[in-house]
């Protein structure tokens, strides 16, 4: 188990500023945004494509709130000073600890649900083989992911390195979970209680991919099965069915804006925390010239926020190399050597 900082979560004032998402067009990607302090400024309602500025304590919707930093304060997810605010339940416990359990207990539930209902159905069918293989892989995939990103070093830079050096490695980053920066810092995730780094960030995104399918075919599979229950009068066998098709839509809904987010990442070889900071966007003035968003004044920046007028700008990205090649170095570039600083 990997030295952190500070021992458990601690509480915090209130930073308001910085962590605000988009939720793009299906044709489109998404872009950045920040809270800005304007008092003069009325947001507008976000809508499928869009989403408005807000502040701290005024949540748009769930789904949203995963993407990126995953929240919409830093009292959800911590900065590079501190940990994130105390969240209670109504015995007075910290929660946070248990959402790790949460998500891999969830998962493994729906998997002995697969085991223990559909599984007995889909053997009578001539595929059924295959599709059981199929999800007894996925699951421990997913799973197997899941336990490595909550227990691994996300990748904390060596103190050799660290103290060898007057600046810190490109894209490596100081928070308040560790006493030694991670190479090449993706974000924090509430739902592991880790960061997410040179080490584990494949294996987060493979995660991420593994519930997002989980959650897609056992729709498909689901459907059918209550379907052929149903016509076999398999009447308690298509309530669990029904049960498990409910759990199967909300964790595709939950996990493909996730997905397409964290893609869209490795397409571009853009980290959660460089777009968190909107470092490689831009906006166009009224002659067409590009004009970074963090040049921009508060006014200016919630006008265009407000009329989607924010472009991801490749040449401000040093680390893209067209998808293609930012794919196979995401994919394929050895990280476990102490040498690596994540710097691709």
């Amino acid at each position: 188990m990997q030295d952190r900082e500070g021992g458990g979560i601690q509480g915090g004032d209130r930073d308001r500023g910085r962590e605000e998402l988009l939720q793009a067009a299906p044709s489109t990607f998404p872009t950045p945004s920040r809270i800005v302090n304007d008092p003069g400024h009325v947001p507008r309602l976000a809508s499928g494509t869009h989403r408005a500025p807000r502040t701290a304590s005024a949540c748009a919707d769930p789904q949203e709130q995963q993407c990126a930093e995953e929240e919409c304060d830093a009292d959800e997810c911590g900065d590079e000073r501190r940990p994130p605010a105390d969240s209670v339940d109504c015995f007075g416990n910290d929660k946070r600890p248990y959402l790790p359990l949460l998500l891999f207990g969830s998962t493994l539930v729906g998997a002995i649900h697969m085991l223990m209902v559909q599984f007995p159905i889909i053997r009578e069918l001539s595929w059924g083989y295959s599709i059981r293989v199929f999800f007894l892989c996925l699951y421990a995939l997913t799973l197997g992911c899941l336990m490595y990103c909550v227990l691994c070093d996300p990748g904390k830079l060596p103190k050799e390195k660290l103290t060898a050096t007057e600046e810190m490695p490109r894209r490596c980053h100081k928070m308040w979970l560790f006493k030694q920066p991670i190479r090449r810092y993706d974000h924090y995730c509430r739902w592991l209680t880790n960061a997410v780094g040179l080490l584990n960030h494949r294996e987060f995104v493979l995660m991420v991919a593994g519930l997002f399918t989980i959650g897609l075919c056992g729709c498909v599979v689901d459907f059918i099965l209550v379907v052929l229950a149903s016509s076999e009068g398999r009447h308690f066998a298509g309530f669990l069915l029904i049960m498990h098709l409910t759990y199967s839509v909300m964790l595709t809904l939950l996990s493909g804006p996730i997905l397409r987010l964290h893609i869209t990442f490795v397409s571009r070889n853009e980290l959660a925390n460089e777009y968190k900071h909107n470092l490689f966007y831009v906006m166009r003035d009224p002659t067409g010239k590009a004009v970074p968003v963090n040049d921009l004044d508060d006014v200016e920046f919630n006008a265009g926020l407000d009329n989607d007028r924010f472009e991801y700008e490749p040449s401000l990205n040093v680390f893209d190399r067209g998808w293609v090649t930012n794919c196979i170095n995401f994919w394929c570039v050895p990280r476990w050597d102490l040498g690596q600083l994540g710097e691709f």
